[in-house]
């Protein structure tokens, strides 16, 4: 049988990364399986399921490099793949339930269920559907009442292996007889999923753990309408930097943003991957998605939940930036300097890629090196002190010196600059501040190479009055 998985999201959000670790894995397992990997939009929530939400989720897997076999932009032969076009289906299996005695119609008020829980709780119980309605005599069904479908619970056991935690083993009466159809007709999420995954062919859920109190339903589902059960997987749950669980509340941490402060599709992945203990790899090894595919291994999995580090982001960001070539980031970065010469760019993006993390915070260190900045406040404070218009001229008589300002001449000149009684801070300082404007950014043997003796010449005019 071949293996297939799917990533079910809500579109009521952006995608964050949590739920990227889930698609992930889907993605891994199918494809190192050589199995398929199914999209679905579970889009049943009306009033906060949009398809601006749904497109931006599709655009930032697509992103990823985490392409699907069939989905609602794709198509497929098990589709739809949207659970609002696929309503009239629940309402079929739910009716071969009716049918069969394993559901029933309950016209249980809202105001009687939440006092059926108020003295369950109050007792001690877990809440749970008392079974009032099972057996209501048609003549007791109140007139024009509305009414759910609830799934008759038996009482037993209910097992199953998981492939991330192992045995577990859930006590039906705990369960109790849920609703599987709403008033308005609307599938439950356990219902539609369950009849969903058997319909098209999902042999392995993969899912967070959060999602394991559903699976003892699920099962129920499967095994009442005869479908055979697939194998589950859970996933440790990823929690923020506040120990919370991720979700969409974490703005920040949604693709969209992290796409948009300039983070590189290898980097998020890297970053990702190793939430919960990725397996086959240390902490800081870094993968393309295809050698991710190669190594992937359920039994090396993590159960212990674990931290999104924005740490660990940035080194993959800039282990990221030191894999690509120079020519795809000047593609990438070239937006930003459209009157910059294509040849100098290129060139200072392959010389401080590296140091960045970010497109953005390569931009700001790109600026400097293409466009001659005005000196910021604390910039102009350095300048302004008394040793430095002496310390420039020396500096600009090194520079006429040599044949070209490359990056072992930039080192030599340097060296050359200190004087008794300065720290070498004291000496840097002024001369990225003439140079670039500023007092951080990458290393100044660098940006003097880079920069060239004519700009370098140049730039210091303005401060040596020559």
């Amino acid at each position: 049988m071949a293996v297939r998985t799917r990533f079910a999201p809500s579109p009521t959000g952006l995608l964050h990364v949590g739920s990227v670790r889930t698609a992930l894995f889907n993605f891994l397992f199918a494809r190192r399986s050589v199995g398929g990997f199914i999209l679905r939009m579970e889009d049943t929530d009306r009033k906060r399921s949009t398809p601006e939400f749904e497109e931006a989720i599709m655009e930032d897997l697509a992103w990823l490099g985490l392409c699907w076999d069939e989905g609602p932009d794709t198509g497929g032969d098990r589709g739809p793949y949207r659970q609002s076009e696929r309503l009239s289906v629940y309402l079929e299996y739910a009716a071969r339930l009716l049918k069969a005695g394993r559901a029933y119609r309950c016209y249980c008020t809202v105001e009687r269920l939440e006092a059926l829980r108020r003295s369950q709780l109050e007792q001690g119980l877990p809440p749970r559907y008392d079974g009032r309605c099972r057996n209501l005599r048609p003549d007791a069904v109140p007139e024009g009442a509305s009414h759910v479908v609830r799934f008759m619970v038996e009482d037993g056991k209910v097992e199953f292996e998981d492939m991330v935690f192992g045995p577990m083993r859930f006590d039906a009466r705990d369960i109790g007889d849920f609703i599987i159809v709403g008033s308005d007709r609307i599938a439950t999420y356990n219902f539609a999923a369950v009849v969903d995954d058997a319909l098209m062919g999902v042999t392995h859920v993969i899912r967070g753990e959060d999602h394991l109190p559903n699976t003892p339903r699920q099962i129920l589902l499967f095994r009442a309408l005869g479908f055979g059960v697939p194998g589950f997987m859970h996933l440790p749950l990823v929690l923020s930097e506040d120990r919370t669980p991720l979700g969409k509340r974490h703005a920040g941490l949604s693709i969209r943003a992290l796409r948009e402060e300039g983070y590189l599709p290898d980097a998020v992945l890297n970053a990702v991957a190793h939430l919960g203990g990725y397996p086959g790899w240390s902490g800081e090894e870094f993968l393309s998605l295809d050698e991710m595919v190669r190594r992937f291994s359920v039994k090396r999995l993590s159960r212990s939940p674990s931290v999104f580090d924005v740490n660990a982001l940035k080194r993959m960001g800039r282990a990221a930036m030191e894999r690509a070539s120079a020519e795809a980031v000047t593609g990438l970065v070239s937006r930003y300097f459209r009157d910059a010469d294509r040849a100098r760019l290129e060139r200072a993006v392959r010389e401080v890629k590296g140091e960045a993390s970010t497109l953005e915070e390569l931009r700001s260190f790109l600026a400097p090196l293409l466009e001659e900045p005005e000196p910021t406040e604390k910039a102009r404070e350095v300048l302004a002190r008394p040793y430095v218009p002496g310390l420039l001229r020396a500096l600009r008589d090194a520079v006429e010196g040599v044949e070209e300002l490359d990056g072992e001449n930039s080192r030599k000149i340097m060296k050359g600059l200190k004087r008794p009684g300065l720290k070498d801070r004291e000496v840097f300082m002024p001369v990225r501040a003439a140079v670039t404007g500023s007092l951080q950014g990458v290393e100044l043997n660098k940006v003097l190479a880079i920069l060239g003796k004519e700009e370098v010449l140049r730039r210091l005019e303005r401060f040596t009055g020559t």
